[in-house]
């Protein structure tokens, strides 16, 4: 049976996770090739992890965006937020015709319907993703919604892998949409959890605090819960803050004052700022309200000093 041929647009953290886990499924039945372009993979620094990680998966990585369109029969879009419509914009121009591209980035309906428009003016087939969950958790069988009126053809040429997609209709932007109204909710709670814990910590009244949640809501085990949320934003702020953005750009679309989101993303933009990512990478991702305020307290020190170098 020839080998479906799938093209991952950008490979960090999420695309060499769906790699992966696609790579995993395959079967003689369902024989599958990954290809994968990343802006960074000509960088000697940057680029030589991204290539290691991809020879250690199985995935082939070439030297374009041209390349990647020959390559293809599928292409998964899985840039940062800033970047999806000019990783777009990168690849249109070299699509083979009829080709299936996913945009799986976290981006506003708005931004969702500008990608499709160039996709297609490029002789593409654009569906839309809303990835719903944590991607290196689920790898590519994270729960997706996809929107586009060939969503269920993708869906169908996936199947075989164990993909969780389900459409949510022909209409660009239906999917990013319920996205990131949930966002609202869920980063909103990372950011709302972060500001609390910092303060409680800082007022030496975190244990009263999290007594206090328990009681009111018992059937959350509070420590852990927060433990793994502050844990996870300590990681991927800087991304979710991208995201946030988008969400208000949603909010607003929608006639709406994205007072929360907009406030949301300004908090883990400042998390990301304190260096909290790198830090996590160095030494350890925090695991408890102590172990992240104290990277916070770090960061905040890392931050006075720079200043006062100046």
């Amino acid at each position: 049976m020839a080998k479906l041929r799938v093209g991952i647009l950008g490979f960090g953290e999420a695309g060499q996770s769906v790699a992966t886990g696609l790579k995993k499924s395959a079967t003689a039945e369902h024989p599958i090739e990954i290809s994968t372009w990343d802006i960074l993979l000509p960088s000697n620094e940057k680029g030589a992890p991204l290539k290691a990680a991809a020879d250690k998966i199985g995935v082939r990585t070439v030297g374009s965006a041209a390349e990647l369109a020959q390559a293809s029969d599928i292409i998964l879009s899985l840039v940062t937020t800033e970047e999806s419509l000019v990783a777009a914009r990168q690849m249109a121009p070299h699509i083979v015709k009829g080709t299936l591209f996913l945009d799986c980035n976290s981006t506003s309906p708005g931004m969702k319907r500008d990608v499709a428009k160039t996709i297609t003016a490029g002789g593409g087939r654009s569906v839309e993703a809303a990835v719903m969950d944590l991607v290196p958790r689920s790898q590519h069988k994270v729960p997706m919604l996809l929107a586009g009126k060939d969503a269920e053809e993708l869906i169908r040429k996936l199947a075989p892998y164990g993909v969780d997609m389900k459409s949510v209709g022909d209409d660009i932007g239906a999917a990013s949409t319920i996205k990131m109204c949930r966002s609202v909710f869920m980063k909103g709670l990372d950011a709302i959890l972060m500001e609390c814990m910092v303060a409680a910590e800082t007022a030496g009244v975190t244990d009263r605090i999290v007594s206090s949640l328990q009681v009111t809501i018992p059937e959350i085990n509070w420590p852990v819960f927060i433990g793994k949320k502050l844990g996870g934003a300590a990681q991927h702020s800087g991304r979710r803050a991208g995201e946030m953005r988008e969400v208000a750009t949603t909010l607003r679309e929608l006639g709406l004052d994205p007072t929360m989101a907009e406030a949301t993303s300004r908090r883990l933009q400042w998390c990301a700022d304190l260096g909290m990512k790198e830090r996590a990478a160095a030494t350890r991702v925090p695991g408890s309200i102590t172990e992240f305020v104290d990277d916070v307290r770090a960061g905040l020190a890392a931050q006075s000093s720079a200043k006062a170098a100046e």
